[in-house]
């Protein structure tokens, strides 16, 4: 059975790659970075060695410079298996050490695992090929370094592009509070207004009425119970006609006459039918006028003019 080690950080990545290697037959041992690596090996060489590029206290690639230098384990194959050092020249850098595979991740479980085969039966019996112009620690620090670097000048793209992404969303975002913001100093005004209207509504002498042009009542103001004594309420009368409240059509004909002739009627003396039969003189002032919808509608108020009349 293949003895192989994983020397992955992060603790769900190195479970599954474990996992996967057990379940393909394969003997496994692990460490969480290159320091635990190298005294794993030592105590129990593995036939061969994968390993992530980015780890804490010693990366993948100080672990394969520090691999190739003993005496013992340079010749077990060593494998990098690394998902953020992806460039061209981080994979010569790996090569450069004496790593035979360089294995971008993500990749294949199948992929992997060939790779993996092919190693172990390229190298069985034998040691693993040594580079064939060894690094001195000069270049290899140099080398390092500058792998170093350009991870930094990827995560700082990314960094940026992160901001980009955050910029777009938070600039529509600012656009939106600034629209609710104009939206609920607009409903202040509206609601304010309204108050003010209802508070003129419910305090009007004169009765509001608001009809269609067939007469029939859309709405009604509370008033109408002071004009006919107690008789009507607002709401005995939305919906029905508004010709049954005059006493005779003919005042209801004049009104429309006005509004022909003049574009209004004003204070056009007609009477009030009350329930009771009873009649209460009052003047017209009515107009027509158009909706959103342009629908039209007929706009009267009718005033109590007893007092007048006695």
């Amino acid at each position: 059975m293949d003895h192989v080690m994983i020397v992955e950080d992060h603790e769900e990545n190195r479970n599954l790659l474990k996992i996967l290697l057990e379940v393909n037959g394969y003997r496994v041992t692990d460490a969480g970075d290159g320091v635990e690596a190298l005294a794993a090996a030592r105590r129990d060489p593995p036939d061969a060695v994968v390993s992530d590029a980015l780890m804490p206290n010693m990366d993948g690639f100080a672990l394969c410079r520090a691999w190739m230098q003993d005496p013992v384990l340079k010749s077990i194959p060593f494998i990098f298996y690394s998902s953020t050092y992806v460039r061209p020249d981080d994979e010569r850098f790996g090569h450069a050490l004496g790593a035979v595979r360089y294995i971008i991740k993500p990749v294949e479980a199948q992929v992997f695992l060939q790779e993996l085969r092919d190693v172990l039966q390229q190298w069985s019996g034998r040691a693993a090929p040594a580079p064939e112009v060894p690094l001195d620690d000069t270049t290899s620090h140099a080398l390092h370094e500058a792998a170093l670097a350009r991870k930094v000048e990827d995560k700082m793209a990314q960094l940026e592009a992160t901001n980009r992404v955050l910029r777009g969303l938070v600039e529509p975002l600012n656009s939106l509070r600034e629209v609710a913001t104009q939206l609920e100093v607009t409903n202040r005004a509206l609601r304010a207004s309204e108050q003010k209207y209802r508070r003129i509504y419910d305090n009007l002498q004169d009765v509001y009425i608001e009809a269609r042009l067939d007469g029939a009542i859309l709405e009604i103001g509370p008033q109408i119970a002071t004009l006919s004594k107690g008789q009507y309420k607002r709401e005995d009368l939305i919906g029905t006609s508004l010709d049954a409240l005059y006493a005779d059509t003919r005042e209801r004909d004049a009104v429309f006459e006005a509004i022909k002739r003049d574009g209004r009627a004003i204070d056009v003396d007609a009477g009030f039918r009350n329930r009771d039969g009873s009649l209460v003189p009052c003047s017209v002032s009515a107009t027509i006028v158009r909706g959103p919808d342009n629908e039209a509608s007929i706009l009267a108020t009718w005033r109590d003019i007893s007092g007048r009349k006695r």
